[in-house]
């Protein structure tokens, strides 16, 4: 083996390989696959945010919250049960609403109510649930109430998404198998053309050859 003849192969293969399918494959399918993680796993085309409501009286707030085309609704009987569930994921938010609620807010008195939040929720679906609630208490109230949010996190405080989560390993796994594809497709190529066999007539020998295009595939 000739580290010459090796280098002067693998200018060549260099000068090539941006013309390559596998090189824009490489660059492409990351992309592509990450797109279509984001579909699979609901990041790209999200959900509408979910409210939790447990209601101790009945609150015309319920009945608002579920003519709202922005969130989607559940209630739950018990404290213990919206807790449950905002833990779980289920809801990305959940409010505890008490008995008098909306006789408080008409009145104008401060009213303090909890709410529980998800903590792998997305910070989208958080501010939309939030600004849905204010505005909902306002149509309630006829004016700005003195309201009091005692906000709660439930679950980890960091969620990370799935697609985020794979793209490392989508990003790799792209290059890896397009290192593995070049050397091969390249052979197969000439080998098709018959410059393969023209070039081993010549002092080139295959471990020259096979040198040479190996190293590309390491180096992409």
């Amino acid at each position: 083996m000739s580290l010459r003849r090796v280098g002067i192969l693998l200018a060549k293969e260099l000068f090539k390989a941006p013309k390559s399918f596998i090189v824009v494959w490489a660059i492409v399918a990351p992309v592509i696959i990450s797109l279509v993680l984001s579909l699979v796993f609901g990041t790209l085309l999200t959900e509408q945010p979910r409210l939790g409501i447990a209601d101790a009286g009945s609150s015309e707030l319920v009945i608002r919250a579920r003519n709202t085309a922005a969130i989607a609704v559940r209630e739950y009987g018990s404290v213990s049960a919206l807790r449950q569930a905002v833990a779980s994921g289920s809801v990305d938010m959940g409010i505890v609403l008490p008995a008098d609620f909306d006789i408080l807010v008409r009145q104008g008195e401060q009213t303090t109510v909890t709410t529980f939040i998800w903590g792998e929720s997305l910070a989208k679906s958080r501010t939309v649930v939030g600004v849905a609630l204010v505005n909902l208490v306002r149509e309630i109230a006829g004016q700005e109430p003195p309201l009091e949010i005692e906000n709660i996190t439930l679950g980890d405080e960091m969620g990370i998404p799935w697609n985020d989560r794979l793209l490392p390993l989508v990003v790799l796994m792209a290059v890896f198998l397009g290192g593995m594809f070049l050397p091969a497709t390249s052979i197969i190529n000439e080998k098709e053309k018959g410059t393969l066999t023209a070039l081993l007539v010549t002092p080139t020998t295959a471990e020259d050859v096979f040198m040479a295009k190996g190293l590309v595939g390491v180096g992409l």
